[in-house]
């Protein structure tokens, strides 16, 4: 079927009201023919008529209430022809429109493929020249020599991935309307001879040209009555300078050389703004550089004008609308604001899912793209089903250029074929993602034989990606191998693009720690010491550079400094460094708590794997952390669970520790009690079994030894048993609620004493806090003054943990307890007063904080420390570890006047 090819560009329209029609006169000429007239094109615009070009290709439309300046967006249409430069299509309309014509430039649609093709062929053989020619200009014997080569080729893939915009702006000239010296640039350049083509057009000096036009159009502008022809020339000039500077730009990443084209890139958006193009593809350099909040907000702006504009123009700026808000959802994606991303991509797809209907061949490749990345999204959300039908649609949409454009075919479907092995990941069935990495890695090698090295990067992130599943597998010396070879081709580009290939060299050495931590049997009589050492220092450089990142980028990096953080904490505690471990495990839960809480759905079973592997280290020197950890983590399975996910495998593994807690914790102080807590336990480890054995039913082998295991719990629990029920009774001593209130609690309160960290220490003291209020209630324990101060130092913890609302609320309650205050109560926990005013100020709450501040000036606590001295080491202690307020001077100052 015969498409309409039509192209509606950007501007807005702004027709004021009155007045008569003002004209508009103009000719569409055909590319690169000697101006050879367009007959029968369909010429239209908004509050214009709609016209045909007649026999010498001219056009003429009226617009009612239009005048001379103001700006509007025309359509064009023929079949079987595209528009060359887009940019035409806006128009400030003329005073003498019949001596200042506008002309459009088309081409056939067939002549434009073909020429599209061969412009990549040239542009393909020029890198690759370019690439041999300063390759063979090195030095073999210098000990830079191999660096230098990693750099070219590192310079040499980055101007490949922008090959394709690259031949499109070259298929866009029109040798008709250059100058002389364009177009013996352009002879110059068809010839391979990039240095003279870049000497010839330095001579143009376009920047300090383009910012005298610049000025001169706005003193034109300032005038009540613009002449035409200098309005005219003014424009001529600005145009000659922006294609210019493009072109520069093309020829310096042509010869590598990037810092050029940045620097050319960032002057044209920030000198000719206006036009979108410039913008654009400075936001694009700049994501691609991981500069992702400068490249945001140049896309966020792009957003707000062409939604203007569409509104304006009926949805003439469609697609610069939808690749705008697509390039904000990526951004966002990256950031890890998923719900935002989302609801940007959706609009880029609708968009382009109309645009699509009417134009499968122009809008096939952006529109899979936008669909793979909604995918991706909805995968993380974990909306599987959802994400699963947008991949099967991505396979229907790209089938229908399967015979037509090959190498795009596969380039889309590689992208597909990666998105669902990530989704077959998070949904465990890594038979699957292995199967489809497998098949995008063949994709990529492909097509790195037909333009070599292009696909070099993408090549090292599936490998990446499949090692991981590898390593799900135990196929740990198959991950070895991908993973080091990953790791060399980001090695090799990094020295070039830190920003770009640090993150992802860091991810590989992560994953190269899991290995060499498997392959070192730590733990062990027979420690492998040299693979203990890898394992170390491959998470340490991974550590290193997700901490430094993460500080720079938190929103980007938090999630891998997360992952790497829980990694090497499962290092140490294979190697039984367990204060290390517990650190690294608690910086991870910190991190995850905090992104759980901006999107649960991407990093709940995160934070539930991190709690569940604490909770192991704690099981039998602190049961009781143990326990509310592996609470917290079953609550987040059993979420996941009521909404349909599988989650028996996590629910039963940490139903196993709970039982193995449960059956080395609890204290009994009867013999009819311990026999209870003992059944109690070989009934946990019996309910156990059949699901282990159903699991290894589904795989076989995997959970053998979790089996064994639970059967010699089985054993050794019934043993127990039966060893005390053989006791007398009279081998327990009675004890009354309220001793046993009186012990639990100590024991409490001497865990959080012996705890390292400052979350272990909050947690317990926590759950010690909720025990004594039980115990108060039920009239097994009546010291009101102590639990005040507990609340107290739970206000501390909270303060230190930078949870500055809690710790207002739990220092409010310490000074007034739901329970009657005993006789002097509010003497000795008065000096709770200083860590209210704390949260108070941490809070912003000055007035407040420092009324609270001066209650407490000139007054001691009952050992005699004056509340200043101590509100003043508070702060102190609060600045070293990190918390800082603008105020605590302030504060100071007037606690010592």
């Amino acid at each position: 079927m015969n498409k309409l090819y039509s192209v509606l560009l950007f501007l807005l329209v702004a027709l004021c009201h009155n007045g008569n029609a003002q004209k508009l006169y103009g000719f569409v000429f055909e590319q690169n023919s000697g101006n050879k007239p367009v007959t029968g094109v369909i010429v239209k615009s908004m509050l214009a008529n709609q016209t045909l070009t007649t026999d010498n290709g001219s056009y003429t439309l009226n617009f009612q209430n239009g005048k001379p300046g103001h700006s509007a967006v025309l359509i064009i249409e023929k079949e079987k022809w595209v528009i060359t430069e887009k940019s035409k299509l806006e128009v400030n309309l003329p005073l003498d429109p019949f001596n200042h014509p506008h002309n459009i430039i088309m081409c056939r649609a067939d002549v434009w493929a073909k020429q599209n093709q061969d412009n990549k062929i040239l542009l393909n053989k020029l890198l690759k020249d370019a690439l041999q020619k300063q390759k063979a200009a090195l030095n073999k014997q210098s000990s830079d020599y191999q660096k230098t080569i990693d750099s070219l080729e590192e310079q040499y893939v980055r101007s490949q991935r922008n090959l394709g915009e690259i031949t499109e702006a070259l298929s866009r000239v029109n040798l008709d309307d250059v100058s002389e010296t364009e177009k013996a640039a352009y002879a110059y350049f068809t010839e391979g001879k990039i240095e003279e083509a870049i000497l010839l057009r330095e001579t143009l000096q376009s920047e300090k040209n383009l910012l005298i036009a610049n000025q001169r159009l706005k003193e034109l502008k300032s005038k009540t009555l613009v002449n035409d022809s200098a309005l005219a020339s003014v424009y001529n000039t600005i145009n000659l300078h922006r294609r210019n500077l493009k072109e520069e730009i093309t020829l310096a990443q042509l010869r590598f050389d990037w810092k050029t084209a940045e620097r050319k890139l960032k002057f044209l958006a920030e000198n000719d703004s206006l036009n979108y193009e410039n913008l654009f593809s400075y936001g694009d350099f700049l994501y691609n550089q991981n500069d992702f909040d400068k490249a945001d907000m140049i896309f966020e702006k792009l957003i707000s004008v062409f939604t203007t504009l569409n509104q304006a123009n009926a949805n003439a700026f469609g697609p610069n609308l939808a690749d705008a808000l697509y390039k904000s959802g990526i951004i966002k994606k990256t950031k890890h604001q998923f719900s935002n991303a989302e609801r940007l991509i959706q609009q880029s797809y609708s968009i382009y899912n109309n645009l699509y209907k009417k134009d499968v061949n122009t809008f096939i490749q952006p529109f899979t793209e936008i669909a793979v990345a909604l995918a991706d999204i909805h995968g993380r959300l974990r909306l599987f089903s959802k994400a699963e039908n947008e991949y099967r649609q991505a396979l229907v949409i790209i089938d229908q250029i399967k015979s037509s454009n090959r190498n795009i075919y596969t380039l889309l479907l590689a992208e597909i074929q990666s998105g669902r092995a990530a989704l077959s990941m998070y949904t465990n069935d890594y038979s699957a993602a292995e199967k489809l990495f497998k098949e995008a890695l063949s994709k990529r090698r492909s097509l790195d034989s037909i333009y070599p090295l292009s696909q070099e990067p993408d090549i090292a992130a599936v490998q990446t990606k499949l090692a991981a599943v590898y390593i799900q597998q135990k196929k740990f010396d198959a991950a070895k191998v991908l993973l080091t070879h990953s790791l060399e081709v980001y090695k090799k580009f990094q020295q070039t693009s830190p920003l770009i290939f640090t993150p992802l060299a860091a991810e590989v050495q992560a994953l190269l720690g899991d290995v060499y931590t498997v392959r070192a049997d730590l733990g062990t009589y027979a420690v492998n010491k040299p693979d203990s050492t890898a394992a170390h220092d491959y998470f340490s450089s991974s550590l290193q550079s997700f901490r430094i990142l993460a500080t720079q980028t938190p929103e980007v990096y938090e999630p891998a400094l997360a992952n790497t953080c829980y990694h090497f904490g499962i290092f140490f505690n294979e190697a039984a460094e367990s204060d290390s471990a517990e650190a690294l495990y608690t910086q991870a839960i910190g991190l995850y708590e905090k992104l759980a809480s901006q999107t649960p759905a991407a990093f709940d079973i995160p934070l539930a794997k991190a709690q569940q592997k604490l909770a192991k280290l704690y099981t039998l020197h602190n049961s009781e952390s143990a326990k509310i950890l592996l609470s917290k983590s079953l609550a987040i399975y059993k979420k996941y669970a009521a909404a349909k996910e599988n989650m028996e495998l996590p629910i039963a593994d940490i139903m196993f520790d709970v039982a193995i807690v449960n059956r080395y914790a609890g204290t009994a102080y009867s013999k009819q009690e311990k026999e209870h807590l003992l059944k109690q336990n070989l009934q946990e480890f019996k309910e156990l079994l059949p699901v282990y054995k159903r699991l290894d039913d589904k795989y076989p082998g995997v959970y053998k030894e979790d089996i064994e295991s639970i059967k010699t719990f089985i054993s050794s629990t019934d043993n127990e048993l039966k060893r005390i029920q053989q006791l007398d009774s009279s081998v327990y001593t009675s004890v009354s609620d309220s001793d046993r209130a009186v012990q639990e609690l100590s024991g409490m309160m001497y865990d959080i004493q012996t705890a390292t960290s400052l979350s272990n220490k909050l947690m317990l003291q926590q759950s010690l806090v909720a025990k004594k209020k039980a115990y108060i209630k039920a009239g097994n324990f009546s010291d009101i003054i102590s639990l005040g101060h507990d609340l107290n130092s739970l206000s501390w913890y909270l303060l230190f943990s930078k949870k500055y609302k809690e710790a207002e609320e739990a220092a409010t309650e310490a000074l007034n307890p739901a329970f009657k205050k005993p006789e002097g109560y509010d003497k000795e926990i008065e000096y709770a007063k200083a860590n209210l005013a704390h949260a108070l100020l941490l809070q912003n709450k000055f007035d407040d904080a420092k009324k609270t501040y001066l209650s407490l000036k000139g007054r001691n606590y009952i050992d005699g420390t004056s509340y200043v001295s101590m509100c003043i080491d508070d702060i102190d202690q609060l600045e070293k570890a990190g918390i800082t307020h603008k105020d605590f001077e302030k504060i100071k100052t007037l606690l010592v006047e």
